[in-house]
């Protein structure tokens, strides 16, 4: 993943939990890769700058902290620290 390349994104596993990991002005960040809304999964999603827009409804989310910024969403996704170890880019989901 640490060949992630500037504004990309993919979506990962990691301890049964499906991450959208994505790298934006050279930061590595990661967000719950499903909508609050209606559960939808983001790992398709377009992701434009910092945000990334579910496919099923258009509800918009910050990917730096997961903050809804359009509806029909109202609750922000999880956000998980992100750090770099040995060059390897690791979540950190406790």
């Amino acid at each position: 993943m640490a060949d992630l390349g500037e504004g990309q994104s993919v979506c990962v596993r990691v301890q049964g939990v499906e991450v959208l990991v994505s790298q934006v002005h050279g930061q590595f960040y990661a967000v719950h890769a499903q909508c609050s809304h209606a559960a939808q999964s983001l790992a398709h999603a377009k992701v434009r700058g910092t945000q990334v827009r579910c496919p099923l409804h258009g509800a918009r989310f910050d990917i730096r902290t997961g903050a809804c910024l359009a509806a029909p969403a109202q609750a922000p996704l999880a956000r998980f620290p992100v750090f770099i170890e040995a060059g390897k880019v690791c979540i950190d989901i406790e």
